[in-house]
């Protein structure tokens, strides 16, 4: 039933199932109930091994079996059930302890009517024996017989009231009482821990106790919850366990510890209940520092400086305000003491102890350090530094040098093999050459700002104390981070009993007996939901990257690193969204509104373990930028495009029809003008012909007029002879008229489009004989036709051709004819 949250309360009882590591709809077990089982109050649920589950109110017991409920009334007043494997043991007032079982029912557990009318407030299962407790005792019961349990407990617990016991896995008995908080009692060192209110609990009424695997305590409290840490290396002595006032340093000497606070020496005694410190007569008042001597147990005080020896102090220096002592150099009998007002020299011999002063300097110096054998740097109370050239006997300052630097602001020093190394709030510097130098890596290890050095037992064991945690190496290797918090900016730590340590805490101080980290760090827990109306939805946890739809795009995501003995801090990033880191917060929420979608890496990183984890999802695009969509869209777009398309090429076919029109007419009305030029042309060159034959009749006309005369004259002459001659010249004169020439060479140019021009210019050489050959030839006339035209015989043609062959340049296979057709 790991797969069920039960729960129960007035009137109600059921389970949440759950479903990737969360609760989801109730499921209510109290409604096969009958009346008036239905007006129970559920105040004790308890899992038996064979899977029931049992609800107990104040008169009566549930039983669920995985199918249905049935309900068992007790033989009388019942106090607070247990499981005890299949078993229920059910305390019943003045009666004993019963033992119910599903099959058996009710039976009384031998022995236990010795119990009377205590009333039994809780039962543990111990192995072979049951242990029982009631108001002001625990008891033990063995083969049937009841005996006190502890005897030294019952004794302790005898002003207490108890309300429950659990047994730890160490044998350790853990008691929760009703108002004395929490009791721990260990049977084997028979000594009992009390942790109460002012040891740190809530408060002081404790109603439940569970003991987790790694043996931490946890406590249901009447108001809160609270851990007990057992688990840990780390001893915290708060509360009434601690010295009076704030602990300012601390020494185990000569078997015994003393604390040195603000209100004076004390020697810490170890009780059954704890520790308990007397003050250390004459100590009253603010102890700085407490250093083992050959004579006894230096404690530096406001009132001056004291020697301790079996818890008793002598002063030894009435010089107020020892804040620190250093070895003199090359003497171990010899300590020069910073003080309120400057620095003195301790020494002794056979028990004597002389405090001198040195004169020269009179401010407070609060810490000191060797430089150099003669040298030395003292830090003043507040503010500021010197450095000190002592004589050879340090009994004198020789020189005072200065260093005037804002640095030096409340600042530790510690000697390291590198140099004097000087801390604060602000960093590091080293002392070297007389002058600051920035330091930030200690022993191969950087260092942060706000992190101090602190040197351990020897050369291999350190620290590096920060604002939260203390850092524990062996060499350069981190072997521990511990939870604690020094008190700044002089942290402390001082070798303690064995091979632990104490360190110095705001409020008291605790005990680290350090050990390498074994133990796994539980993984960080990671939510991410979604808004909803109500809310937020958690996303349930699956393989693969989680698709978040688009309308879910408002983002929640939780985070947890489940340790509770420390403070946990943590930062994050979405990568996708912002690659910048947030600041470091105590808070693991973070939320996210209106994401974009793509794709994200949520990363998240814890303050301790060097925990990280990640969380990879996907927002989907809108409805409306979805695959689905685009695909929609892109048919649209082909749809709108194919009729884009069919509407252009219907545009295009009645342009094309209207161009048709347009050119049909546009050639139509060529086809007219043109035919109308020619029709004109050809007017204009039948006026001309007509004009020229009519030109050419007349003079033919009058040529033959003028033969006619000739004949006539002939005939009224004496003689009757006729003039050949003049007749002849007069026939000449009409066959080689030149306006007949030119008449025909307009028409020609005409018809041949300027043939003769383009033939002259070709071939300016050419006579008007070649030209008028050239244009007959052009007609295409032979040249038998040529012959009456030029008044020449047909030999007379060829020789004409031959010469116009040679002008022109034409080879002796080429054809003229063709030549000037195609000129």
């Amino acid at each position: 039933m790991d797969d069920r949250l039960y729960a129960g309360g007035y009137g109600e009882f059921g389970y949440f199932p759950i479903s990737g590591g969360e609760p989801s709809a109730w499921v209510s077990l109290s409604n096969q109930l009958k009346s008036p089982d239905h007006e129970e109050e559920i105040w004790n649920i308890e899992v038996l091994e064979s899977g029931e589950v049992v609800f107990q109110s104040f008169g009566r017991l549930f039983v669920y079996d995985g199918k249905q409920t049935t309900t068992v009334v007790p033989p009388g007043v019942m106090m607070f059930a247990a499981a005890a494997g299949s078993n229920l043991l059910v305390p019943v007032t003045g009666r004993g302890i019963f033992n119910w079982h599903s099959n058996e029912g009710f039976s009384l557990l031998p022995g236990t009517s010795a119990l009377g009318k205590r009333e039994v407030v809780s039962i543990v299962p111990a192995g072979d024996h049951l242990i029982i407790g009631t108001a002001d005792s625990v008891f033990a019961l063995r083969d049937e017989r009841l005996s006190p349990w502890d005897e030294r407990l019952n004794e302790q617990l005898s002003n207490k009231k108890i309300n429950r016991l659990l047994l730890l896995h160490d044998g350790s008995l853990a008691i929760g009482t009703i108002a004395s908080g929490l009791v721990l009692f260990g049977p084997d060192q028979g000594r009992m821990l009390l942790l109460d209110e002012a040891s740190g609990l809530s408060n002081n009424t404790v109603l439940a106790l569970n003991e987790s695997k790694d043996g931490n305590l946890w406590l249901g409290l009447d108001r809160g919850l609270d851990l007990v840490v057992r688990s840990s290396t780390i001893s915290f002595v708060t509360g009434k366990s601690r010295p009076p006032g704030t602990v300012y340093t601390a020494a185990y000497y000569e078997g015994q510890a003393y604390f040195g606070t603000n209100q004076g020496l004390y020697l810490q005694q170890e009780t059954t209940n704890g520790f308990a410190y007397s003050l250390v007569p004459g100590t009253s008042g603010q102890v700085w520092e407490l250093r083992e001597t050959e004579e006894g147990l230096l404690c530096g005080h406001n009132d001056g400086t004291f020697m301790i020896r079996n818890a008793v102090a002598r002063k030894i220096s009435s010089r107020s305000g020892g804040w620190m002592t250093i070895t003199v150099q090359g003497d171990s009998r010899k300590l020069l003491q910073a003080t309120y007002t400057g620095l003195q020299l301790l020494e002794w011999d056979d028990g004597e102890i002389i405090a001198s002063n040195i004169r020269g300097l009179s401010a407070p110096i609060r810490q000191l350090a060797w430089i150099d054998v003669n040298k030395v740097l003292a830090l003043h109370g507040s503010q500021g530094a010197f450095l000190l050239t002592m004589s050879q006997d340090t009994r004198q300052i020789l020189r005072i040098d200065t260093l005037a630097n804002p640095f030096l602001t409340k600042t530790s020093a510690l000697n390291t093999p590198e140099g004097v190394l000087l801390q604060s709030t602000q960093g590091r510097r080293l002392l070297r050459n007389d002058s600051l130098v920035d330091h930030d890596i200690v022993r191969g290890v950087p260092l942060r700002v706000g992190e101090y050095f602190l040197s351990g037992h020897d050369e291999e064991h350190w620290f590096i104390a920060g604002p939260d945690r203390v850092k524990v190496y062996k060499e350069k290797k981190v072997t521990a981070e511990l939870p604690l918090r020094l008190r700044f900016p002089y942290p402390k730590v001082i070798p303690w009993i064995g091979n632990s340590w104490l360190f110095l805490l705001n409020e008291s101080y605790a005990v680290v007996t350090p050990q390498p980290e074994t133990k796994v760090p539980p993984p960080m827990i990671l939510r991410a939901g979604h808004r909803v109306e109500n809310g937020w939805k958690w996303l349930a946890k699956a393989e693969g990257i989680p698709k978040i739809a688009f309308r879910n795009n408002d983002l929640r995501f939780s985070v947890a690193l489940p340790v509770f003995d420390r403070v946990v801090s943590y930062r994050s990033r979405l990568l996708g969204y912002a690659d910048k880191w947030t600041a470091w917060s105590k808070t693991g929420e973070r939320e996210f509104t209106n994401l974009p979608e793509g794709d994200y890496l949520f990363e998240v990183e814890a303050s301790w373990f060097e925990s990280r984890t990640t969380f990879k999802f996907n927002v989907l695009p809108p409805w409306y930028r979805s695959r689905l969509a685009y695909v929609f869209y892109a048919f649209l777009l082909s749809a709108a495009l194919w009729v884009l398309y069919r509407l252009h090429l219907q545009r295009l076919r009645n342009q094309a029809r209207r161009l048709e029109v347009v050119r049909q007419r546009e050639l139509q009305r060529e086809r007219i003008v043109a035919r109308n030029r020619e029709l004109k042309a050809d007017v204009n060159r039948k006026s001309k012909e007509l004009a020229n034959t009519t030109l050419t009749l007349a003079k033919k006309n009058e040529m033959l007029l003028a033969l006619k005369e000739e004949l006539a004259k002939g005939k009224r002459t004496p003689s009757g002879t006729i003039d050949h001659r003049k007749i002849d010249k007069l026939i000449d004169r009409n066959l080689n008229n030149k306006e007949d020439w030119s008449i025909f060479e307009s028409h020609f140019n005409e018809v041949h489009e300027a043939f003769l021009k383009r033939l002259r210019r070709a071939c300016p050489e050419l006579t008007t004989g070649d030209l008028k050959l050239a244009a007959y030839l052009r007609m295409d006339l032979s040249s038998k036709e040529i012959a009456p035209l030029l008044h020449i015989s047909l030999r007379g043609v060829e020789n004409k051709r031959y010469r116009l062959r040679k002008k022109i340049g034409l080879e002796g296979g080429d054809d003229l004819n063709r030549y000037l057709l195609e000129f």
